[in-house]
């Protein structure tokens, strides 16, 4: 059992889990209208968003006191972050239920370190933003993530065709670590939505506006999902 948070993932089979992305600064109302549509827990993808740290951490306190869901702290290198990344991390860590650190990333074991200290779940992640490798290194890559110290591996590639999108939902769906996987691009729009009837244990969707090619909305993967429910109901 993998929990983010209260989050149990992965008890039930094929549960559509979905994470909501929070790439700026969301009016709490917005995010509580969310979690009452049907979100699970949500993505504050720091590097994003375009503020002070000191206010981006009062943003996080106050989320995480008036929506109560499970929150996922990323912070990817980018120009702003590159130099105090680390640092960021360990502002954010109290107001967060699981962090998303990328497989070999020279910061891992710091930022890892703080988290299993802080009772925080652990994403390994890692992205391919020119292909979908083969069965063989996506294998590879969920092993080395898991040596990494993953409680959960989170593997996304990028589709140049259906067959490469369906090939990475069949992988997720044989492997034997807890996973989130799904592709990127146009080809791959259809894996995100399908990703949790595959295994992955959750699926990210966006807000305002989508932050990765191919993403979908959160309010469409929770109508996807209420939608499906309602048939298997009939």
């Amino acid at each position: 059992m993998v929990k983010i948070g209260s989050l149990e993932l992965g008890n039930v089979p094929r549960v559509a889990r979905v994470a909501a992305v929070v790439g700026s600064i969301v009016p709490l109302q917005d995010l509580i209208d969310l979690k009452n549509k049907g979100v699970d827990l949500l993505e504050v993808r720091v590097d994003l968003i375009d503020k002070p740290l000191d206010c981006i951490v009062q943003c996080l306190s106050d989320l995480k006191k008036a929506v109560n869901l499970p929150v996922i702290g990323t912070v990817r290198e980018n120009v702003r972050t590159r130099k105090e990344r680390a640092s960021v991390f360990t502002a954010i860590m109290p107001y967060i239920d699981c962090v998303d650190i990328e497989l070999g990333a020279p910061i891992a074991a710091q930022v890892q370190a703080q988290a299993t200290a802080a009772g925080r779940t652990i994403i390994v992640s890692e992205h391919d933003f020119g292909k979908t490798p083969d069965n063989k290194e996506l294998q590879s890559i969920a092993e080395r993530a898991m040596e990494q110290g993953a409680d959960i591996v989170k593997v996304v590639t990028t589709a140049n065709s259906e067959d490469d999108a369906w090939r990475l939902l069949r992988f997720a769906g044989s492997c034997k670590v807890p996973i989130v996987a799904f592709a990127m691009g146009e080809a791959g729009t259809f894996s995100r939505i399908k990703a949790c009837e595959y295994g992955s244990l959750f699926t990210y969707g966006y807000i305002t506006k989508p932050v990765a090619p191919g993403q979908v909305s959160a309010d469409e993967l929770v109508n996807k999902r209420a939608k499906r429910a309602m048939r298997t109901l009939l």
